[in-house]
Order: structure tokens, then sequence, then C-alpha cells
């Protein structure tokens, strides 16, 4: 009997724990933004003949010891990290008990941080004699839980490129037992999607007795979908992507691993089932009433216990530094130094959105295992091709290839209970802080009005005009305002509106923004989401209503709503005008015209 059939036996009558088990870590739920909202979203889409940011050279740029300034980081920025790893630490509950923190930028590592205690608890309510308390380091090993889901993308993709494995290959060609309950035409590319319609969860290490007994339910479960037609996030898909790589390699998953991905990489903290004798460096996780222990050493996710530490969905545990080192091989095109691990166009396929024809707009992206856009925890840095995924444990790993940005932040939010976990404000918090250290908001408007800061606001910034009647055919007047957006697509939107009855009705502008080197962008209803390209825009936005110039006492405003929980950068608001012919009737840059804008909510 093996370790955790051994445990799972002892367990016997002990209830499950009423909170969720081992789901993964899928995006926190929101409800869909509104139709309104999505239908008008901005195409970003930007110049056609721009390179990819995936489209990777293979350079094999090794990671090293670099100051913040040498990689484009404002270390001002960067100093802010700490306090906000302190105040997760310091929040009613703690939002983790540990974290250990790692950005590196254009292959410098920039910063690195520990701080709390990789061990602390005895159980749920019961802290350990302090001398037993253990430091977190730098180089403390965390549970990567559902992060390990990268690997064994890493290593489908592998067999992809041998030519043993192809997307388009039916699962049941590779595991027969897969086809049942009408699972014949699931395919690898719909399991590394998350579009495979199957269950997000299966209770398998208590409802069954055995290792084998544990893969063939997974195997044969009924599907909740066609496949192709619905994202559910799914432990089970990758469970079973772990085990076609055994089947094909012959080798157990996480020899696989080790031999193929990590011993390359030279990443020596990395691996699946650590020893005993690394326990005194691991940081601890959760007290399971389940097994009446506390998880310290060996996997925290239930299922992945169950199946002997090692699956497809979780198991992996490792270090800042070493998922930096993974992470730079994806930003070196599959190379890392002289280790080869995956060819360019096969990472550029496994950073590219699969996903936006079935979760339409606002909803969630997926490569072939990498998450992508992510608001959640990218946060600042969120772009169409950010990346890369997180942990339930309080793991998350953020790459952003616009700038050669990888942040790692690992924290076991899950000691002592996942009762307390809420990470993704600090995961969100640190991606923020980033995104200011890299400039990433454009100096142009960093000193103009600023709103979306706030959860569930409304905010305007307002500016009054005297517009002269003219003939019904001439042309109207327009608002010309220099902006910048990034706000979580489709829900917290600016809409650019004006009233001509003192504020009791506004309409929307219709308008087109326009910036050096980009494509113009059509906003067909006033309504402004999503990355917006980390551009400054000027918008131009004629004055109408009802397909007729405005006139008279006009005002014209940004008015930006946020949903209940803000994920992005938000906006800001530089220089306003409004022409009309050749005159700028008014215009911010002029101080007496400044003094009438009306800000509620926006702050400089």
């Amino acid at each position: 009997m093996t370790l955790a059939a051994t445990a799972l036996a002892a367990a016997g009558a002990v209830g499950l724990p009423t909170a969720a088990h081992a789901m993964g870590d899928p995006a926190p739920h929101k409800e869909r933004p509104a139709v309104k909202e999505a239908r008008t979203a901005p195409h970003w889409g930007g110049k056609g003949n721009r390179r990819h940011p995936w489209d990777r050279t293979g350079s094999g740029r090794t990671l090293r010891e670099a100051s913040p300034t040498s990689v484009g980081l404002d270390p001002a920025e960067l100093d802010r990290l700490p306090g906000i790893v302190r105040a997760g630490l310091e929040n009613d509950p703690p939002r983790f008990a540990s974290a250990s923190l790692l950005v590196a930028s254009q292959g410098g590592i920039a910063f690195e941080h520990a701080d709390g205690y990789a061990l602390r608890w005895q159980d749920k309510t019961t802290e350990l004699p302090e001398a037993e308390w253990i430091e977190a380091r730098t180089d403390t090993i965390f549970d990567l839980a559902s992060i390990s889901k990268i690997f064994t993308a890493t290593a489908v993709m592998q067999q992809v490129e041998k030519g043993t494995l192809a997307l388009s290959d039916r699962v049941a060609d590779h595991l027969p037992r897969f086809a049942e309950n009408g699972k014949g035409e699931v395919t690898i590319e719909h399991l590394l999607a998350h579009v495979g319609g199957l269950p997000a969860f299966i209770n398998l290490y208590s409802a069954y007795p055995d290792v084998d007994s544990r893969i063939d339910a997974v195997l044969t479960v009924a599907p909740n979908t066609p496949p192709g037609t619905k994202y559910v996030y799914s432990d089970l898909g990758l469970i079973t992507l772990g085990l076609i790589v055994e089947k094909l390699s012959g080798q157990r998953l996480d020899a696989y691993v080790g031999e193929h991905i990590t011993a390359p990489l030279g990443m020596d903290d990395t691996m699946y089932t650590p020893p005993a004798e690394l326990k005194p460096r691991i940081a601890a996780t959760e007290y399971e009433d389940y097994f009446s222990e506390l998880v310290h050493g060996r996997v925290h996710d239930e299922n992945a216990f169950s199946l002997g530490g090692v699956a497809g969905h979780a198991g992996v545990f490792s270090t800042a530094r070493d998922l930096a080192v993974f992470a730079q091989m994806f930003l070196g095109g599959g190379r890392y130094g002289s280790a080869r691990i995956l060819e360019a166009a096969t990472v550029k396929d496994m950073f590219t959105d699969r996903n936006a024809e079935v979760t339409g707009v606002g909803g969630a992206r997926r490569g072939l295992g990498p998450e992508l856009e992510a608001w959640f925890y990218h946060a600042g840095l969120t772009s169409p091709c950010s990346g890369v995924h997180t942990g339930f444990t309080g793991t998350s790993l953020v790459i952003d290839p616009l700038t050669d940005t990888v942040v790692v932040l690992l924290t076991n939010s899950v000691h002592p209970t996942r009762e307390w976990s809420s990470t993704n404000v600090t995961r969100r918090e640190v991606s923020t802080c980033v995104a200011h250290a890299l400039g990433i908001v454009p100096r142009a408007v960093r000193d103009g009005w600023h709103a979306g800061g706030a959860d569930a606001t409304e905010a305007t910034l307002a500016l009054p005009v005297a517009l002269e009647d003219r003939a019904a055919d001439g042309a109207p007047a327009e608002l010309l305002a220099d902006v910048f957006v990034h706000l979580e697509t489709a829900y917290d939107v600016l809409i650019v509106e004006a009233s001509a009855d003192d504020g009791a009705s506004w309409t929307a502008l219709p308008g087109r923004l326009e910036a050096k080197h980009e494509d113009p962008v059509e906003i067909t209803d006033g309504r402004l989401t999503g990355w917006g390209r980390r551009a400054v825009w000027e918008g131009r936005f004629p004055l109408t209503a009802d397909g007729a110039p405005m006139t008279g006492e006009v005002q014209v405003r940004l008015r930006l709503a946020t949903d209940g929980a803000v994920r992005g950068l938000g906006a800001w608001a530089g220089r306003l005008r409004v022409r009309d012919g050749g005159t700028d009737l008014v215009d911010t840059d002029r101080a007496a015209d400044a003094g009438l804008l009306v800000a509620e909510g926006w702050s400089r």
C-alpha cells in the first residue's frame, strides 16, 4: 500500500472538510459583464506587421543579479514591495503565513524578498512554540499546486515536437478508457485549453480505494458539455495529460519532468515528493482534519496526494529562483543558456489564446496550458499576452513579454487553513507595483488626473463649455482628450459623454483614438475598456446628440465606472480641450480653464 493510501485508510471515519477541496486555482468568479459593455469593447489589435510578443528568437539569456535601474525598474517603486507583503501578513486574518517574492526584468534579478514564517502553526487554531517557528527565506521551497500544470503542459508540448503526439489527437487514441461516456472526440488541445467538457473536480482521495481505481475514475468521468463549447477549469484534464506523457515516454511524470525540464535548466530545488531532509526548507500548508495532520513536506492537494504525490495537475515543489529560471526559459524562446527545452514556435503556440470564441469579450483566456490576460492577478501587468498561472496554496507566476519581466510570488496562504486564504489582493498589489516600477503608465499622463483604483465606484471629471448655435449641417465642436486606459475588459469602463441640459441627461459620445505608431481605434459608443496597448491616445469625440451638433451651455465629462473588484491600473486623463473649428474654446493646459474642471473621484 502506498504512503498516500495508508494515510487515507487511517483517516477512516473522519468527515470531509467543509471547505472546497483540491479544485485547483481558477480565476475568482465574476458575473459576466453587461452585454452592452461587452459588445462595444474596443478592439486593441494593433498593427498587423508588428512582431508578436511571444515570437521569440531563442536567445538563451540566463538570469543574473542586476540593479533595478540597469533593467529599467524604478527602485523607489520596488521599495514598496516589502510593505505590500507585510500588509498581507498583518491582515486580519493573515492572507498568508509567509512569502518569497522575486522580480526579474530583461534577464536581471532586480528584487528578492522573504517575510513571515514557513512554519508557525500546529493546527488551525494553535501556534507552535515560538522556538519551533521557521522563518521564510528567499530559498524556501513552496508547494506550487496548480503551477504544476505548466510543467505538464511543457512536457506535452515536448511530445508534440517529437511527433509522438498531435494537438488534434483524440485523447482516447492514447488512453482508450477515456472514450467512455461520450468523450471520444475530446482532443489534446481541448484539455490544454480547459474546453474538454470535463467537470472541474471529482473526489478521488476518499471515494476510491487505490491509485488504479482513482485513475480509472478520472478517465471514465462523464462530461458536462460537448468539447470546445464551454470553458471549465479542470484538474481532470491535466491529470489525463500527465498520464499520456507517462505512456508515451515510459517514465513516471516526475522522472520525465526531472530529466527533460528541470535538470537541463539547473532547477535543483524543483521536484515532486521532496525528500525528508528538505523538510526544514519547505513551507508548511494546511492542517487537514481528514488526515488529522498538518501538511508539511508533502503535497497539499488531496487528489494529488492520493495518486502518490505525482500528478499532472499538482505536486511540484520549487523556489522563487528556480521558478524564475523556468519563466526565463519561455522568454528565451524555449532556451535557457545551452538548454533547449522547447522550440521558439512552440512557446508562441503555448502563449497564443485558444478560447476567445468560446468565452467571448471579458472571458477567460487560455493558451496551451498558460492562463493569459488574467486581470485577477496580472493586474497592472495585464495584456493579451501576459501569463502564466496560480496555485491554490498561494503561489503565482506572472510573465510580461512586452517588458521581459517575471514576477514570482510564492506564499503558503493555506497555512494553517484555506479558510483564511485571500492571496489575490496581494498578488494584484505586487503586480501593479511592478508595473509602476516599469513605467507602464506613460510619463505624458502620469501627472494628470487618475481614477479607477477603488472598487464599485463611479468617478467623474467634468468640464463646462459654451457652444455657439450653428446651421444644422455645420460641423460639430469636438472634445479632444489625452487618455491612458488600463481597465479590466468589459468590467471597468470609461465613458465619454456630454450633457446639454445641465446634467439632467447624458449622451455617450462615439469617437476615434489615435496615437503615434499605432493603428486608430474606433470607439463606437463612447466606452473605453481593456488594456489600451499601453499608449497615450488622443481621443476625438464630436459633440452631437441625435445626430445634430450640441449648442449652448454644454458639459463634457469622463465617467469611470468600476465593478466590485478593480484589477487594472485604471485611467489617466491629461490635456482636455473642446475645439470648434480651429479654435480651442477650453484647454486645460491653460490655468484658467484647468480651474473649470470638476473632479469627483479623480485625483492628481
